[in-house]
């Protein structure tokens, strides 16, 4: 009982806060802002080291920042995290605290990137970051199969890109993705954007259409570059794929497993009923995401272990 109060609390704070912001067409920046003020509820674990980083781009010497977590356990792999917000918005401190939360659970580092965001820098800006970020990471000596991508929201769209790159290139696959309530059609073709607009309490199509219309410059929107739900899924690495039963982008999570599945790919997908977009970021709240989150700590050991 006490949790069913404590999720209509969060609903409703979130309809009154980031869902009505979301449906105006404030200015990027502040949007932004409201983001980064908003994600200070979410507090980092204390048994998590986070520094922040520089890295600099072999390709055209530019730097790119990141947020690196270690936890106090000794690391099996290495998880590059691709942040949400709609192309547009998020940083590595908006997402600090579920940083500290994937090291932990996964017994991992954790790189959470701060790539270039629309629509100042439109595709393939953001992917290149993330491709500058994974190749440090071996450069620095982590092997692809200690390796495993992530993402939540927008960020899916970049980290199951890069997969279908180095795929297409035959260059050695990750470990896994992981992928939080993804925003990979940007096209927003999938029914549930019309059919839970009322339901989802977090985020309205309108921000997911600036964001992505700003991230695909001159591509068109169902274009597999930046829509990779559309991509050839063939040869994937495993995927745990979470999205919340409310959300406008459930349809993006169970087409994208259906896919998957259908190309022979390995698919866990679990979606938590009567959640909303991102709700694993609500762990100090709320149980389902305490549970979420445990079920991907459990998947990244579980694929870290086989690769040993």
């Amino acid at each position: 009982m006490q949790q069913k109060i404590i999720e209509t609390g969060l609903k409703i704070g979130l309809r009154l806060s980031f869902k009505l912001a979301s449906g105006l067409a404030l200015p990027f920046p502040v949007l932004r802002t409201a983001m980064e003020v908003g994600s200070t509820i979410f507090k980092p674990r204390a048994d998590v080291w986070v520094k922040q980083i520089k890295l600099r781009d072999s390709l055209d010497q530019r730097i790119v920042f990141a947020e690196v977590a270690t936890p106090e356990d000794e690391a099996q792999g290495v998880l590059l995290h691709c942040h949400g917000g709609a192309f547009f918005a998020g940083s590595s401190r908006t997402h600090r605290a579920l940083s500290t939360e994937f090291a932990a659970r996964g017994k991992l580092i954790v790189y959470m990137l701060d790539y270039r965001r629309a629509p100042e820098h439109p595709y393939p800006a953001a992917l290149n970051d993330v491709k500058s970020v994974y190749q440090h990471l071996l450069n620095d000596g982590w092997k692809p199969e200690q390796i495993i991508l992530g993402g939540d929201s927008g960020g899916c769209a970049l980290a199951l890109a890069l997969a279908v790159e180095l795929r297409s290139a035959g260059d050695a696959l990750p470990a896994a993705i992981v992928m939080i309530s993804p925003y990979v059609d940007i096209s927003l073709s999938s029914a549930s954007v019309y059919n839970n607009a009322k339901r989802d309490p977090m985020i309205k199509s309108y921000a997911l259409k600036r964001g992505g219309d700003g991230y695909r410059g001159q591509l068109q929107s169902k274009d597999p570059r930046i829509s990779p739900i559309f991509a050839d899924l063939t040869d994937l690495p495993p995927m745990l794929i979470q999205a919340g039963s409310e959300e406008i982008l459930v349809d993006d999570a169970t087409h994208l497993a259906e896919r998957a599945q259908q190309s022979g790919v390995q698919v866990s997908l679990h979606v938590y009923e009567n959640m909303w977009h991102n709700f694993q970021m609500f762990n100090r709240f709320i149980h389902k995401s305490e549970q979420a989150l445990d079920e991907i700590g459990s998947f990244m050991q579980k694929v870290l272990s086989k690769e040993k």
